[in-house]
Order: C-alpha cells, then sequence, then structure tokens
C-alpha cells in the first residue's frame, strides 16, 4: 500500500505541474467543519511533504463567531504553539475553477504525534480499527444543498418553483449553474453519478459513487467545496444548512456504509431471509446503540434539529428498517455488492470525516459485542412507541455525547473536550441572542 500511495503522490504532482500549476491549496478541516488552508508554490511541495507547513493550534479553537473559546485544551492551554500539517500529496487535484491552483488534503501533527482531534485522522484511526478485523468499510456521502441569491430583505431562492422534484431544465437552472457545478466536479476529478433537483425549490443534490471510507470523505470534503465555491462565483449561496429558510423544507446528509472482506460485501448474506449478514445485523446494532450520542456529530449546529420533528423525512425515533425513509437507518432494497446501510441522522453541516468515523465505530462496538438490533421497523416510524427518540437540540445532543463513554474513548476524549466546549460556547451565544422572530412576535403587542 505505502509503494502504491508513493507513486499515486508522485504522479499527481507530476499530471500538476503538467497542468501549469503554480500554487497549492493545503486543506484540513476544523472541528465545526469549515476548511482551513494555507496557499504555497508548487515548487515547495517536495519540502513541505517532509517539513509540514505550520499553523497555530488554536485554529481547532475558532467558533463560528470568530472567537477562541475556552476550555476546547487547543488555546491557551498549550500556548497556542505551531502544529505541523503535512500535505497528502495523493489527494492532489487541479482546481478547474481557478486558474494555476491544485487543492490537496492533510494529515495534522502536534508536539510530534498525529493530533487526536483531527477529523481525518480519527477516520484514519476507525479505518486501522477495521483493518485488524480484516475488514474495510465503503461510504457514499449524499448531500442535499439548497441554492441562495443574497437580496436586499435577506435570502432568495435561485429557483422558487415547487413541485419540480426530479426534473432538471431551465425552469429549475435558468443561468445554468447546476450545469458548472456538474462540470466542476467532474473536472476535478471526483467520481460524479449524478444530480437533481430536490424535493423544495431550488433544493439540489450532486451525488458521487460510494468509495473506501477514507477516499469518499475527501470527496465529499472537495464536493462541498465545488459547490460552494461555483456558487459564490455565480453570486450565489450554496448552503448545506439543515432549514435555511422559513416556510421551506430541510436538507438531508445520508451517510451510506457497507464493510468488506477479501473482495466480498460483508453485508450480504443471500441465505438470510432478508439478505442481510448477522455481521450486518450487528453493526446496525451499534449505530442505534450509540445513536444518541452520535447525533451532536451527524447534526452538529442549532439549525440542525429543525429537521428532527415528525413526517418531516428525518429520523425521530431510533428504529431500523428495510427502505423504510421515516427510521433512524434505513436498509436500501438493493443486495449482493449493493448491500449497506444508511445512516439518516446527519444534515450536510456534519464533517464527513467524523461522521463516518462515529458511524463505523458505532458498528463495531455492535459487531464486538455482537448486538442485536431487534425487530426492523415497517411503516411509519414516528409512532412507534417504546423506543428512544433522537436528542430534539444541540444541548441534549451534547449530553449524550459526552455520556457515551465508548465513544469519547474512541473518537478521543481531546475531540470530545474540544468539540462540546466549541458548541456549548454556539448554544450559549444562541439562547442569549435576540432573533427576529421574537421581535416580531413580541415587540408591539407586549
Amino acid at each position: 500500500m505505502a509503494v502504491t500511495e508513493e507513486r499515486s503522490a508522485g504522479d499527481r504532482l507530476e499530471e500538476a505541474r503538467r497542468a501549469g500549476v503554480a500554487r497549492v491549496r493545503i486543506h484540513f478541516t476544523d472541528l465545526i467543519g469549515i476548511s482551513r488552508n494555507k496557499v504555497v508554490p508548487i515548487g515547495l511541495l517536495d519540502e513541505l511533504r517532509e517539513g509540514g507547513v505550520n499553523f497555530c493550534i488554536g485554529a481547532y479553537a475558532v467558533s463560528h463567531a470568530g472567537e477562541v473559546i475556552e476550555e476546547t485544551g487547543l488555546g491557551g492551554e498549550v500556548e497556542f504553539r505551531d502544529m505541523k500539517v503535512y500535505p497528502d500529496l495523493s489527494t492532489l487535484r487541479v482546481i478547474p475553477w481557478e486558474s494555476d491552483t491544485a487543492v490537496c488534503m492533510a494529515d495534522v501533527h502536534f508536539d510530534g504525534e498525529l493530533l487526536a482531534c483531527d477529523p481525518r485522522g480519527i477516520l484514519k484511526r476507525a479505518g486501522a480499527e477495521l483493518a485488524e478485523r480484516g475488514l474495510t468499510a465503503a461510504c457514499g456521502h449524499e448531500l442535499e444543498f439548497f441554492l441562495l441569491r443574497p437580496g436586499a430583505s435577506g435570502y432568495e431562492q435561485y429557483a422558487a418553483t415547487p413541485g419540480l422534484v426530479y426534473t432538471h431544465t431551465p425552469a429549475v437552472d435558468s443561468e445554468g449553474v447546476i450545469r458548472k457545478m456538474e462540470d466542476a466536479v467532474s473536472a476535478l476529478g471526483l467520481p460524479y453519478v449524478c444530480s437533481n433537483q430536490e424535493f423544495f425549490g431550488s433544493q439540489w443534490e450532486i451525488n458521487l459513487k460510494y468509495e473506501e471510507a477514507l477516499q469518499a470523505a475527501d470527496d465529499a470534503h472537495l464536493l462541498k467545496l465545488a459547490i460552494k465555491e461555483i456558487a459564490a462565483k455565480h453570486g450565489l449561496v450554496a448552503t448545506f444548512m439543515g432549514k435555511p429558510l422559513d416556510g421551506e423544507g430541510t436538507s438531508g446528509y445520508h451517510l451510506h456504509l457497507s464493510l468488506w472482506e477479501d473482495g466480498e460485501n460483508a453485508f450480504d448474506d443471500p441465505d438470510a431471509p432478508d439478505g442481510l449478514s448477522d455481521l450486518c445485523r450487528h453493526f446496525v446494532a451499534g449505530q442505534l446503540e450509540h445513536a444518541r450520542g452520535t447525533t451532536a456529530i451527524m447534526a452538529p449546529t442549532i439549525n440542525a434539529y429543525k429537521r428532527f420533528v415528525a413526517f418531516a423525512m428525518a429520523p425521530y425515533t431510533v428504529t431500523w428498517g428495510p427502505d423504510n425513509r421515516t427510521v433512524y437507518i434505513r436498509i436500501p432494497a438493493e443486495r449482493g455488492k449493493a448491500t449497506r446501510v444508511e445512516n439518516r441522522a446527519g444534515d450536510g453541516t456534519a464533517n464527513a470525516y467524523l461522521a463516518a468515523a462515529a458511524a463505523i465505530f458505532s458498528g463495531l462496538d455492535g459487531i464486538d459485542r455482537k448486538l442485536d438490533p431487534g425487530e426492523a421497523t415497517r411503516g411509519d416510524a414516528y409512532s412507534v412507541e417504546n423506543v428512544p427518540l433522537v436528542p430534539l437540540s444541540l444541548s441534549e445532543a451534547l449530553d449524550a455525547l459526552e455520556a457515551d463513554v465508548y465513544l469519547t474513548e474512541h473518537l478521543s476524549p481531546q475531540f470530545v473536550r474540544a468539540f462540546v466546549a466549541l458548541k456549548r460556547d454556539e448554544h450559549k451565544r444562541f439562547t442569549s441572542s435576540v432573533t427576529e422572530w421574537e421581535l416580531r412576535e413580541y415587540l408591539n403587542t407586549l
């Protein structure tokens, strides 16, 4: 594997040079899902591959408000020292919408070791745990987003016509922006499969083929980057928020997973009544066991919990079932190599590396303990009684994450401490903020 990765890195670097690339954006993701990067001349890549690029570790302690949050353990507690970010040249890709520029993902070290809370590193650890059991994971990240136009009174839908789900005509893409996104995703070398107008006006989905877990998370990161940057070049905003507009629906993030052993899908069992192996059932049971603990990772914003209401095509009960879009874990109908489980808890604000890692670690606990998922839910999962509900607020979800000893150990105490500190601050700022809704509701009448 190391030799193959080395050849891939060298090939990609040579291709970039032949393409006239002058600079490279070296990216890593922080704990709240923002892509941090520095731009370096391509001529320095060989040197930086060995010596790394310095970033202040406090980048992991910065909130959405741009403030360094106390109690993360990653700011003043470690004197805001430098961490080393090493470009992974096997991920190097030429950016088609930015001249003479390429992008690559990176691995983060601090004090001479992999930084325990780095999302990409956490997913690598999950992959290593799978490898110890002779398994690999394949993932597909299915992300929905709204395309909006900034206006004088807020954000307006790029194409607001309702009822055009599964259409793709000038009526829903009058300026050809989605076509530009498709072209950019393909030119970036991502495994583009299809795109479609989703259920609500100006809501879209651009899908990639499933890949090995780390590759798939890299692809999902770059997909979001491409979508948001192409939108920006056209004066638009692409948002992966769960519910960005009053009066409109919600966007989800459906994470498809399968485990493989010796080139075969380990979830498939043609002799089982439902075609699912015992391994698959244990994996499902593990995700259900840790569903409440992983929700803060899958749905990491205040806004994300506006999806978790009955009959909103998002999870409400911690249930599983065959081809059922009202459950937490859906089992799509395909079997054979396409046998997989779909975790429906997330929205697109989730970090792809963390979402995949949390789901894999949870599933592994189910496998190791041979947990049973119980009876599958058929019909309306919203009305099922005597089962846990998903957390219905970010605060409740953070409590569940902190209480999950297994997840804390495997994601790393450093990650849980920092992530919870950032998100507790986010919740505090929200609850102390005066919103437009409050003013409309109360100002003139009370």
